[in-house]
């Protein structure tokens, strides 16, 4: 538990700086490409209720321990309350996004890769999918944010995105998509959230767990059909 709340101290630290990495869809590159297999993480087991501008984080370790602990006695309640084993949101994302690739020339499907898979097993597996040509790698995380202790917690959700020749193993394309939470650092392609989907505490939040759901579920809907968008066939 101790490292748990270590590595949430940091990340209350970090959070916003990561890197984005950006490639623009290589048509050219892509054209002969007609099937494009899907990548399906395993679901998450756990969704972040969190304050990033926790009072807490700013006495230094012990005050990030501490907003570290809060953080994580949210989170488990706002967990218990959507319930993983119905949310499987990325279950519900890698099935979206094959179904939007459909609708932009495709024949495409998901497919299910093991927790931590190196980029190596992921390869393998993709191309033992039959008649597979490209792969979309996906890494995706999902919860509620509140900038701060006066501010409402709204839907966070991030998917890297990453499409691969099979054949050459070079990328295709490449981008970050992000929904209802913006972390000003990240340059994500970004969209907001229905305000709707805006809660005032964790009490609120906890006390609407279907409608908390949907709001996570809408976010997987639109970034589906934006990078559907991007990969658009000429």
């Amino acid at each position: 538990m101790v490292k748990k709340l270590l590595a949430l101290a940091m990340a209350l630290v970090l959070v916003g700086c990561a890197t984005v990495n950006k490639q623009a869809f290589n048509r050219d590159a892509a054209k002969s490409i007609a099937v494009v297999v899907v990548t399906q993480q395993p679901n998450q087991d756990t969704y972040e209720a969190a304050v990033i501008g926790h009072a807490g984080a700013s006495f230094g370790l012990i005050g990030g321990l501490i907003a570290a602990a809060d953080i994580q006695s949210k989170s488990n309640r706002f967990t218990a309350a959507i319930n993983p084993g119905t949310t499987k949101l990325q279950e519900r994302l890698a099935q979206a996004v094959a179904e939007q690739l459909k609708t932009v020339g495709y024949d495409s499907a998901a497919f299910s890769v093991q927790k931590d898979i190196t980029e190596v097993q992921w390869l393998e597996a993709a191309r033992k999918v039959p008649n597979a040509q490209a792969a979309l790698y996906m890494r995706s995380v999902a919860g509620y944010w509140a900038a701060g202790h006066a501010t409402s917690y709204v839907p966070r959700l991030v998917v890297q995105a990453r499409l691969v020749d099979l054949k050459s193993g070079t990328t295709l394309f490449e981008d970050t998509f992000s929904y209802g939470y913006a972390s000003p650092n990240m340059k994500t392609i970004h969209t907001g959230a229905d305000s709707k989907y805006s809660y005032k505490d964790i009490d609120a939040l906890v006390a609407n767990p279907e409608e908390a759901r949907q709001g996570l579920i809408d976010g997987v809907n639109v970034i589906a059909k934006q990078i559907a968008e991007d990969l658009k066939r000429n």
